[in-house]
């Protein structure tokens, strides 16, 4: 059915201008790729050889000829992603976290993260798993760091107790 349908859309002398403008004018690849499918629909081709052309679905294809439609070309030029902040706290409630734990940071103490993963579900209200409390410390720039038992290049006991036998006289 999408397959034989030629576009209906007839679109005027300025339209053709402004989309062969904006096809000179972008550097984004993607953007280029949907200015490209209304250049392609501006010169008549049917939504079946603008598939081929540029490897977008047909109805990729209509949609994205609806939305130009609807609203202009300025509509491709904006950011329209969907999704975004998935997170569990608001920023503010983040904060709370860490700086409630960031005096024992700073002075050079052990900050237990179970204990950390603790307060940040009851502040949610909920139990999170590991990855997602381990991203909200990626966010804020923390890392889990621990403390080495011995340095690595520590001299054996019997050598340290030579040594304390060589300097007392």
């Amino acid at each position: 059915m999408g397959d034989i349908m030629i576009n209906a859309i007839k679109f005027t002398d300025k339209q053709k201008s402004q989309i062969r403008h904006w096809k000179k004018k972008i550097k984004n690849v993607n953007l280029y790729k949907k200015i490209e499918i209304l250049y392609f629909a501006s010169l008549g081709y049917t939504n079946a050889q603008i598939s081929e052309l540029t490897g977008y679905t047909i109805r990729r294809i209509s949609s994205l000829l609806t939305e130009y439609l609807q609203n202009g070309i300025g509509y491709f030029l904006e950011e329209h992603r969907r999704g975004g902040n998935r997170r569990n706290l608001t920023d503010e409630q983040e904060a709370q976290i860490i700086e409630k734990f960031r005096p024992l940071a700073e002075a050079g103490k052990i900050v237990n993260l179970s204990k950390m993963k603790t307060e940040y579900e009851r502040i949610r209200g909920a139990a999170v798993s590991n990855s997602t409390f381990y991203d909200f410390l990626h966010r804020h720039k923390w890392r889990e760091v621990m403390p080495r038992g011995a340095h690595p290049k520590k001299a054996t006991p019997e050598a340290i107790d030579a040594s304390k036998k060589l300097t007392k006289s």
